[in-house]
């Protein structure tokens, strides 16, 4: 089930998800939907060239993992790291919850994935844009009762 935190960090507010998402990972529909939701957000923003991998159809929200979702993650993941070189993601093409309100893993040390979607969301939407993801036109309507508000 895709949640909202509030979070006791930098990020105060952030949605993040309840099981893995990418290859091999338990690929819940909410949670799909909710990483393919930033994706397409992200892939469509003012910079969307660096986020969109080069011979890919546009992404979808369909709440299915399949090869299109994979390349725009591996492409986003590279993307922001090369871009924040002193905060970069994990390589390993998957999307983890939040665990315990940490902005990041505790084995790698790095910032969780979902997190820097939900920031690469807000600089694309503008700063008040995570107070509430639903109005967002591109939002998928479905996950709307899925959504809950955890405080961590």
């Amino acid at each position: 089930m895709a949640r909202v935190y509030l979070i006791n960090t930098s990020f105060k507010l952030a949605y993040t998800i309840d099981q893995a998402v990418g290859n091999g990972c338990p690929n819940r529909r909410d949670d799909v939907l909710l990483v393919q939701f930033f994706l397409k957000v992200v892939s469509e923003g003012p910079d969307k060239s660096g986020f969109t991998p080069v011979g890919r159809g546009p992404m979808k929200i369909d709440g299915f993992w399949g090869p299109i979702s994979q390349a725009y993650l591996n492409q986003f993941i590279a993307f922001n790291s090369t871009q924040n070189p002193t905060s970069p993601l994990t390589q390993d093409g998957r999307v983890d919850p939040v665990v315990h309100g940490r902005a990041t893993g505790s084995r790698t040390g790095l910032l969780y994935t979902i997190l820097a979607l939900n920031v690469t969301y807000k600089n694309v939407r503008g700063p008040n844009s995570l107070l509430d993801i639903t109005t967002d036109p591109l939002f998928p309507q479905e996950l709307r009762p899925s959504l809950q508000i955890l405080n961590q």
